[in-house]
C-alpha cells in the first residue's frame, strides 16, 4: 500500500504547490477566483493570502512529514479538494462560466463539467491518500511518510520506481492532450473559422483574414473580474495603440443567448465582436478561460504566443503601447 500512497501524496503536493505559486505570480487572479466562484468574502486580498498559505503548508506537509502528522495533512488535502469541488459545482449550477483562477495564470480552466471532473479526481486522490495512510498507521503500527520511505533501503527502490512511473504517465497524458488540442486548433484555422459578428454594424467580419492592419483580439466573458483588469490599460488615453493595431474585444456568444452587447465597458477605439459558437476561439486554441489576447498580423496569422490571464495581456498591451509611442526611425 505504500507504493500506492507515496506517488499520490507527491502528486497532490505538486498540485497544491503549483496552485499556490500560480496565485503568487498573479495575485489578481487569486482574488478573482472568489468572484468567479461566487464566494462572498469581505476581504478578498486577505482571503487569497490565507488560501495560498494553506495550499503551501499542505504541499510541504505531504512530502516532509510522517506518521500521524502526515495523516493530518492528508486530511487537510481532503478538506481543500472537497471544498473546492463543492464551490465549483455550486458556481456551475448558478451559470458561472469564468476561469476559476485555481492556478492563477497557469492551467486556466473555465467553470463547467470538465473542471468538475478534474476536481472530482483530485478529491478522490486525496481521499485515497487519507484512507490508505490511516489503515497503514493503525493496522501495521508503522510510520508512513515520503522522507521515511525514501530513506528506507527496503522501500526506497519501489518508491522511486513508482514515482518515476507516475511522472512518465503524467507527462505522456499532458503531452497527448496538448498535441490533440494543437491539432484541433490547426485544423479549425485551416478552415478559416475567423468570422465574428460586429453587433454595432450588423456585419460579419473575418478577423483571421489578411488585411492592411494588424489586430489585437482580447477574449472576455461576462462577470469576469480579471477581464476588467485586462481591459483597464486599453482605456488609458495616453499612448493609444489604435495607431498601431485595430482592437477587438471578443465575447463568445453562447448557444441560445440573445446578448448582443459587451458585458464590459469598451475602450474608446475598440470594437465589440461576438464569437458565434466559439469558432474564432477554437481556431486560435484560446480555450474556454478568459481573458486571453491574440495578436494577428496583416497576413491573418497569429504573431507570437497567446497572452493568457490579466498579467500577460497587460504586458502585451504595454509592449504595443511602447511601440506606438516610439518615434519613427
Amino acid at each position: 500500500m505504500t507504493a500506492f500512497v507515496i506517488p499520490l501524496a507527491v502528486f497532490l503536493a505538486v498540485v497544491f504547490a503549483a496552485s499556490a505559486i500560480g496565485k503568487l505570480r498573479s495575485p489578481d487572479r487569486g482574488r478573482a477566483a472568489f468572484s468567479a466562484l461566487q464566494i462572498p468574502v469581505r476581504r478578498p486580498d486577505a482571503a487569497a493570502i490565507a488560501l495560498i498559505v494553506a495550499e503551501a503548508l499542505v504541499a510541504l506537509g505531504l512530502v516532509a512529514t510522517w506518521g500521524w502528522v502526515f495523516v493530518v495533512f492528508a486530511a487537510a488535502a481532503v478538506v481543500l479538494t472537497a471544498g473546492l469541488l463543492v464551490v465549483v459545482v455550486r458556481a456551475h449550477r448558478r451559470g458561472a462560466t469564468d476561469d476559476c483562477g485555481c492556478f492563477g495564470d497557469w492551467l486556466p480552466a473555465a467553470i463547467g463539467p470538465r473542471l468538475i471532473t478534474r476536481n472530482v479526481m483530485l478529491a478522490l486522490a486525496a481521499v485515497g491518500v487519507l484512507v490508505t495512510s490511516v489503515l497503514i498507521v493503525t493496522l501495521t503500527d508503522e510510520p508512513l511518510g515520503v522522507p521515511l520511505v525514501l530513506s528506507s533501503p527496503v522501500h526506497a527502490g519501489d518508491a522511486l520506481g513508482a514515482l518515476a512511473a507516475s511522472a512518465l504517465i503524467s507527462a505522456a497524458a499532458w503531452s497527448t492532450a496538448r498535441a490533440t488540442t494543437s491539432v484541433a486548433a490547426a485544423q479549425s484555422a485551416a478552415r478559416g473559422a475567423g468570422a465574428v459578428l460586429l453587433p454595432e454594424t450588423s456585419e460579419i467580419a473575418d478577423l483571421l483574414a489578411p488585411g492592411t492592419r494588424a489586430r489585437l483580439l482580447l477574449f472576455v466573458s461576462a462577470g469576469c473580474h480579471a477581464c476588467e483588469t485586462a481591459l483597464a490599460p486599453l482605456r488609458n488615453p495616453e499612448d493609444d495603440i489604435s495607431t498601431l493595431v485595430d482592437v477587438f474585444v471578443v465575447q463568445r456568444a453562447a448557444s441560445g443567448s440573445s446578448a448582443t452587447r459587451s458585458a464590459h465597458e469598451l475602450p474608446r477605439d475598440a470594437r465589440f465582436a461576438l464569437d458565434i459558437g466559439g469558432s474564432l476561439g477554437a481556431s486560435l486554441g484560446t480555450g474556454p478561460a478568459t481573458p486571453v489576447a491574440a495578436l494577428i498580423g496583416t497576413d491573418g496569422i497569429q504573431a507570437g504566443p497567446l497572452a493568457i490571464g490579466s498579467d500577460e495581456t497587460t504586458q502585451l498591451v504595454e509592449s504595443l503601447r511602447s511601440l506606438a509611442a516610439a518615434p519613427p526611425a
